[in-house]
Parts: structure tokens; C-alpha cells; sequence
């Protein structure tokens, strides 16, 4: 779920008694965890505060794929990711403790002292006074801990200002007083302010409810360890969902304008369908809390955080390279696929796009095996399979199984071989297939922004190419791609467009520097999501297209 802290606003903490009441203050978060309370889009307060005015029992929000439950006060997963997320604990706060973010008040609580928080107005709603004046009011709460509320004219600006504080209640003996006079203070905020706008939040209020293509992602090594830090699967499709929806906004005609997007123009724009981004997560199989305490146990004091990159991505690689556990493995990430779009499916039945496979790293591998051997077979036939930063090319090695130049994937699906040249864990596929094709350099993925979908450097390195003539046997060798069937003829290998020339001044180091980050990098990659969508899109209107054509061959003969 998106990660985006509530912090301190601007909204001023005094309120006028015409402002008491007001609905508008009222913000509604949830709680990721045990800890961070989080708003929830701007886009969806309103239809939350309508839902609790009108005693609604259920809200969808976050483009559909949260469900709120207003009487439980909870929010569920409705088919973003398997295994569904854990239900979050939900808040229509208007109270809030001021520390490094805002912390919601409980309801309750919130409504003890927003009465007294009236009563100080009504004991100032008398005309003006002609000196300065303090009202104050004070509250314990359940927690034993006590709030005061001050309100004091300024007779020299003529205005009204409001305080609020919570500390700890002073007891009866000594030492209860100096813990209630010594404890720590917190000041109160009413109203939480304005909400930032969320990542993909406007571009998918521009593409509507409407789902299109799908695409699964699937995790590769280490995501136990990435999840606990924030930064796993959950924190990545929402960059990648972004990115693939700006993709759509921008191939549509759409032009940002601010924070939102517009068609220019006077023809109306054209209606879209959203490609949706769901999640598929296998680390839970191969993971119990025995096996990392055993391993904890084991591994070396020293080099803490270089070894827990070892433990929780090498060891799942050493797992599935096990024999027995990598069809464990291979059948968990088919039943985590299944699952994930059987809960998509199920609020949305007639969902006629195309269905995508994304897998990064070990778990690009892996989602290759289970189309390659069809065990377990799938439901549906994807139409590709995109890997990203995969040793797919170095498993087949290992097991001597490179595929011959006949070779597909059943069902007709597409595979494409996206990887950073500087990746360490990434392999090519072309050149196990074809020899030869070791000379033909990986196709380039195109650069969002860039001129003609290229970076400079590299636009640079095209043109001498064509002055030496080096273009024309690039040409040549792409020829021979024309008998190999796993992407039917098409390039398998796509490079991102990075440029190397730092690693000839920085060395050994600089590689050491380079590897993580860069294998790291494919679902945040705006370059990435735009070339998975963009080559979904053209895939699915290629088999609209060949289905319509066959059908109007098959009514001719009859």
C-alpha cells in the first residue's frame, strides 16, 4: 500500500466557532503496519466522508484495488496482490498529536476533545471583550493522560488564538506530580490540512475505472529483506503502475499540465482502458522463521549488512537450485499467479485484454521454467514474458538445455530479455541459441524523452556506426534473428541505455558501486514500464487484428 507519511501541514490550529463542526477538516487515513498512519488519496476523502454521511457500508478506493470497510473501520485487499496484503486499521481523524508527522487521534478520543473543544468557543461567543482574555478547558483521557485547551483574546490585534496540549496527569503523590510535570508535552493540531496528491494517483483519475492489459509481477531474490525495509514488491508497483500509466497518457496524445493531464485540442479524447499492474509474491514458500534463525545462527558478526544481501538473495537462489525445491518453488509462483488473477477476475468478469508476465531476477527464471516445461500448466496463455536483470541465460548453461532455434514457448507466447549492462546477475539469450548472434549487439530499449528514443551517447555511437560502415554488419547479424522462434523472429535481448564510459575511469570499484543499484533499478524504470506497456499494447491489437482476420476468412468459406 502507498507509503506517503502524514506530516505536520500548514493548517492553523485555532479554528472560529463557525468552523467547529466543519466536515472539511475531517481526513481519513489508514494504518500500514502497527506503526505509520498514512491519508489515503485525495481523490478518495470525498467519497468516503459521502459513504460514512450516508451510512454506506463499503468504499472502494486506490483505483479499485482497496476496499474500506466503514463499520469495522478496516481496509482489505481486493485483488491488488497475492497473498492479499493484511487488512490496515482505518481513521476519519479531525485531532492530531504533533510530533515528527501528525498522529491521528482515535475517534473517541478525537470526539472528547472536540467537546471540549466547543465548550472553550461557547464560553467566548459573547461580544468581544475589551481586555485580554484566557478561557481554558481540560479533558483526561482513557490513556490517563490530559489535554488542555486555551483560548486567549489579544485585545491589541483583536483576534482569537487557540493551544492544545496533551501530557501526563499529575497523581496525588510526589512523584506521580513530577512524572505529570516532567513527562513529555505534545501539541495538539485540529484539521489535517490539504492532502498531497499520491504517485499515479492523477494519472489514473485521466484513464478512468476501466482495466485493459494486465501485468503480473513477479519478485526475485531477496524480497523478504526488501519488503521488511519498505522497498519490496508492495513500494515498486507503485512506481511501475505510474510509469506505465504515464506511458498510456502520453502514446494517447495527453500532455501533463501541472500535477494533472489534458488533450489538447477541440476533438474529444479518445477513451482509454487502464493496464493494470498486480502482484505475485513466492518468497513465503522457501522462508520459515526456523530456517533464518538457523541461518542467523550461523552467519558471521562481522559485515552485518553485506552478509543479510547474501542470506536473503543468494540463499534463494541456492534454494531453488536445489533439486525438489525448485519445483516447490516453480508450482508456489503458479499458484501466486493464479491466485493473484482469479481476485481480479472476480470483480472484473469480463475482462477481455491481453494478460502479461513480468518476473525480475531469479523470478524472471523462474516464470520462464514454468512456461518452458508447462508444470504446473497455467490457466491462460500469456501473451509475453518479460524478464528483468535475469539469470535465465545462465540456467539454461548450467543445465546444458539451451533451446534450439525452433524452439517457443507454447501458447504462442513472447519473451523479451530486458537487462542493465552493468547487472551482474543478468545473462543474454541470443547468443545461446545462435553463436553467431554474440556479435550482435542487444537491441536498445527506448529512452522516455529522449531524441528518436535515444540517450545522446548513444545517439552518438549510432552515427559513427553508420560512417564505418558498422551499422550495415549490425544489419547483417540481425538477419539471423529471423530463424529463432522464441520471440518469433523478433530481438529477445533488450539493453537499457546506460553509459558505460564511467566504468573506464572508475574500475573495480566503480563495478562494485555499479551492481547493486543496477540490478536493482527495472521496476522503478520509467524506460522499463514504457516498453513492457507499449509492447503489451502492440502485441494485443497484432492478435485483435490476426482474430478478426481469420474470422472473416472462416465466414468467406462458409
Amino acid at each position: 500500500m502507498t507509503d506517503t507519511s502524514a506530516s505536520p501541514s500548514s493548517h492553523a490550529v485555532a479554528d472560529g466557532p463557525a468552523n467547529a463542526s466543519s466536515v472539511e477538516l475531517f481526513t481519513w487515513f489508514w494504518q500500514d503496519g502497527d506503526s505509520n498512519w498514512i491519508p489515503f488519496r485525495r481523490s478518495d476523502q470525498q467519497p468516503l466522508e459521502k459513504a460514512e454521511a450516508s451510512s454506506s457500508s463499503f468504499v472502494n478506493v486506490e483505483g479499485g484495488r482497496w476496499q474500506v470497510d466503514l463499520k469495522e473501520r478496516l481496509v482489505t485487499d481486493r485483488y491488488g496482490s497475492d497473498p492479499p496484503r493484511k487488512p490496515g486499521k482505518v481513521r476519519r481523524a479531525l485531532w492530531f498529536q504533533q510530533a515528527a508527522t501528525l498522529i491521528p487521534y482515535d475517534e473517541e478520543t478525537s470526539k472528547t476533545i472536540e467537546a471540549a473543544h466547543e465548550r472553550v468557543w461557547l464560553g467566548a461567543k459573547e461580544a468581544l471583550p475589551k481586555e485580554d482574555l484566557e478561557v481554558a478547558e481540560s479533558v483526561v483521557l482513557d490513556s490517563g493522560r490530559q489535554v488542555t485547551l486555551k483560548l486567549k483574546y489579544e485585545q491589541k490585534s483583536k483576534s482569537w488564538k487557540l493551544s492544545a496540549k496533551e501530557r501526563s496527569q499529575g497523581g496525588s503523590s510526589w512523584m506521580e506530580y513530577a512524572q505529570g510535570m516532567l513527562g513529555k508535552t505534545y501539541q495538539l493540531q485540529r484539521g489535517f490540512g490539504p492532502v498531497d496528491l499520491q504517485p499515479g494517483e492523477e494519472e489514473e483519475k485521466a484513464l478512468g475505472d476501466k482495466v485493459g492489459n494486465l501485468i503480473i509481477l513477479v519478485h526475485g531474490v531477496g524480497e523478504k529483506m526488501w519488503s521488511e525495509e519498505g522497498c519490496g514488491l508492495a513500494f515498486s508497483s507503485v512506481q511501475f503502475r505510474q510509469h506505465t500509466h504515464v506511458k498510456q497518457l502520453l502514446s494517447a496524445g495527453f500532455v501533463q499540465k501541472g500535477s494533472g493531464w489534458e488533450y489538447p485540442g477541440e476533438v474529444p479524447p479518445p477513451s482509454l482502458q487502464k493496464d493494470e499492474v498486480l502482484e505475485a509474491s513466492w518468497w513465503e514458500t522457501i522462508h520459515t522463521d526456523e530456517m533464518d534463525k538457523r541461518l542467523a545462527r550461523i552467519s558471521l558478526p562481522s559485515m552485518k549488512q553485506v552478509r543479510q544481501i547474501a542470506n536473503f538473495a543468494v540463499v534463494d537462489a541456492l534454494y531453488y537450485m536445489q533439486v525438489g525445491r525448485k519445483e516447490a518453488i516453480v508450482a508456489a509462483v503458479a499458484r501466486s499467479v493464479e491466485a493473484a488473477l482469479a481476485r481480479f477476475l472476480k470483480h472484473h468478469p469480463h475482462h477481455s485484454g491481453s494478460i502479461v508476465l513480468a518476473g525480475h531476477s531469479l523470478g524472471g527464471a523462474i516464470l520462464f521454467e514454468l512456461l518452458r516445461s508447462q508444470t504446473p500448466k497455467l490457466s491462460f496463455a500469456p501473451g509475453a514474458l518479460f524478464t528483468m536483470g535475469s539469470p535465465t541465460g545462465l540456467f539454461l548453461h548450467v543445465a546444458d538445455s539451451a533451446p534450439e532455434e525452433s524452439f517457443a514457448l507454447p501458447g504462442g507466447t513472447r519473451f523479451f530479455n530486458i537487462f542493465h549492462p552493468l547487472d551482474p546477475v543478468a545473462y543474454r539469450i541470443e547468443p545461446l541459441i545462435k553463436e553467431d548472434l554474440e556479435k550482435l549487439e542487444p537491441a536498445k530499449v527506448a529512452v522516455e524523452g529522449g531524441i528518436g528514443g535515444m540517450k545522446v551517447h548513444y545517439g552518438v555511437q549510432k552515427m559513427m556506426n553508420w560512417a564505418t560502415g558498422e551499422d550495415k554488419k549490425q544489419a547483417e547479424f540481425s538477419d539471423l534473428c529471423q530463424s529463432v522462434q522464441l520471440n518469433a523472429g523478433d530481438r529477445i535481448d533488450w539493453s537499457l541505455q546506460e553509459d558505460l564510459s564511467i566504468m573506464t575511469v572508475a574500475g573495480v570499484a566503480g563495478e562494485l558501486v555499479q551492481a547493486l543499484p543496477s540490478h536493482a533499478c527495472y521496476m522503478k524504470s520509467a524506460d522499463v514500464a514504457a516498453f513492457v506497456q507499449s509492447r503489451t499494447h502492440s502485441l494485443a491489437v497484432a492478435r485483435r487484428l490476426a482474430s478478426k482476420t481469420e474470422s472473416s476468412s472462416d465466414a468467406n468459406r462458409c
